[in-house]
């Protein structure tokens, strides 16, 4: 009985100690916690809502494309005579680029010709003849198309022989070479040239922002091999119909005629364009902006604290958000020091 007597003191013991240590503990902690002095002010950085126009740069990467590129094939089949490039060669408009072996098309060509002469001599002779009666309209209808055949033939052995020449279409860089003197060529390609005088910068442009983009219009562009240097092209194209995504295509052309540039077809660049979205717009500074999307709020300061307003909000850039309603121009706002205030704390400006 004694036993279970002490056993339970002990554990009254036991539990009033404890409670005398949480307890202690509480009010340990409590004295701990940071209060705020609800009349000392707290320093915050300010902003003025302005009218002024919102701008608003807006960027699209692409990649560059030459202006001009064609494969070329040859249109006559035989063994390659002569090759006149190597690859990465620049040359000129009607440069002979390629020969293919034309000494049987030249021998049938004379033979063409020939045949082309005779018939034109025997058409003349009968023609005269025809006047004494001697020869009749059919004999003069046959020679007519005997000599329309044989003209019909020189022609085409004269395109025959003209082809056996590639010749370069445009100005230009060889970026391939894909024959040798002794190959025989068929219907593949056998070089490729490349006009880099010029470069197309291809960008997609989201629907609601196409209405930026008219043809003619200069673009500032800017690349990484050029960092901190802003180029200058023209819109050449803005695209009539969109894709899937409702994208748009639009071309940018820049001039590349500058020998010592190392743009490249194949490398990126970026298109941008610095816009007014509005002529005029009740604005503030985006760090002044607390809430969410949905519910955006800023802190208002007059007469020396800090008031918690529900705004509505539109258009932004990188630093600015336009303010549709809730402060008016002149207003003066809290632009950062938010982590220590609350409803109608005082604040103290600092420049």
């Amino acid at each position: 009985m004694k036993t279970k007597i002490i056993i339970a003191s002990l554990i009254a013991v036991l539990f009033v100690s404890v409670a005398f240590k949480l307890k202690n503990n509480k009010r340990t902690v409590e004295e701990n916690v940071y209060r705020p002095d609800a009349n000392k002010k707290v320093l915050v950085q300010a902003d003025t809502a302005v009218v002024k126009s919102l701008h608003k740069t807006f960027t699209y990467t692409g990649t560059f494309a030459a202006f001009r590129e064609v494969m070329l094939v040859p249109q006559v089949h035989g063994e390659v005579e002569a090759v006149y490039f190597d690859e990465g060669d620049h040359v000129v408009t009607g440069s002979r680029l390629v020969q293919i072996d034309d000494d049987l098309l030249q021998a049938q060509y004379s033979s063409a010709a020939a045949t082309y002469q005779n018939a034109k001599r025997n058409l003349e002779r009968y023609e005269g003849a025809s006047q004494s009666g001697g020869v009749s309209n059919l004999q003069l209808d046959n020679l007519r198309l005997t000599l329309i055949n044989a003209q019909a033939q020189v022609k085409q052995l004269a395109k025959q022989i003209e082809w056996s020449s590639i010749i370069a279409p445009f100005t230009g860089t060889m970026t391939l070479r894909d024959v040798e003197p002794g190959s025989v060529v068929g219907s593949g390609a056998v070089a490729r040239i490349t006009d880099l005088s010029q470069l197309k910068l291809e960008i997609s442009v989201p629907e609601k922002e196409i209405f930026l983009f008219h043809e003619g219009d200069s673009i500032a562009i800017e690349t990484d091999l050029y960092p901190g240097k802003t180029l200058w092209g023209k819109t050449d194209q803005v695209a009539d119909r969109g894709d899937n995504a409702h994208n748009y295509s639009v071309r940018i052309l820049l001039k590349n005629t500058d020998p010592a540039s190392l743009l490249k077809a194949g490398m990126y660049g970026t298109a941008l364009l610095n816009k007014g979205m509005k002529d005029e717009s009740l604005v503030i500074s985006r760090t002044s902006l607390l809430g969410s999307a949905k519910d955006p709020h800023v802190f208002v300061i007059h007469d020396g604290r800090a008031s918690l307003r529900s705004i509505r909000t539109g258009n932004a850039n990188d630093t600015s958000i336009e303010v549709v309603e809730g402060l008016e121009a002149g207003d003066v706002v809290v632009a950062s020091g938010h982590i220590n205030l609350s409803n109608g704390s005082p604040v103290e400006i600092v420049k």
